[in-house]
């Protein structure tokens, strides 16, 4: 059994961006993602991992095929691997995000 706790996960950097590993399973695992107000996060896909968003706190926006999608704190997004995701903070707050993949992603 394994813990982690968001209130232990240190601010954005100067670029207004945090993303890096919280929890690690064998066959999955989670991101934290923290956008300061005004900041995005970069275009990517995330290969064969398929991807669950979930909004902790703040609001953002999504940019799909189908245009902007609002994406606030308690809402959850599924991505494919092959599908690419753009987030991007619309509000005036921190805009802290938990990215749940299957099969793990191992990213820099």
């Amino acid at each position: 059994m394994k813990v982690a706790r968001i209130g232990d996960v240190e601010a954005p950097d100067a670029s207004g961006l945090l993303a890096r590993p919280f929890l690690e399973g064998e066959q999955s695992n989670v991101r934290i993602i923290r956008i300061a107000a005004g900041h995005s996060l970069p275009p990517h896909r995330h290969g064969t991992s398929d991807l669950m968003l979930y909004v902790v706190a703040g609001q953002g926006e999504l940019e799909t095929a189908d245009g902007q999608t609002p994406f606030g704190a308690g809402s959850l997004a599924f991505y494919r691997g092959d599908e690419e995701l753009r987030v991007r903070n619309t509000g005036t707050e921190e805009l802290m995000m938990l990215a749940f993949l299957t099969p793990k992603f191992a990213a820099g």
